[in-house]
């Protein structure tokens, strides 16, 4: 059985990408730590609302 994935995990890898795209676009995007752990609160637990909210629908 696979494993779940970890929302912060995704919320990270995610927001690294986000960055990243922006640096190479041209934007000089820069996150002070507590901006960053910020912004992967947010966006895990969106996440973690779409996993349930998926759950809900399956079941």
């Amino acid at each position: 059985m696979a494993h779940p994935l970890d929302a912060d995990r995704q919320a990270r890898e995610y927001i690294d990408r986000v960055v990243e795209s922006h640096r190479r676009n041209g934007y000089g995007l820069r996150l002070s730590k507590q901006r960053y752990e910020e912004a992967v609160a947010r966006v895990a637990a969106t996440f973690r609302e779409f996993l349930a909210a998926s759950k809900g629908r399956a079941a």
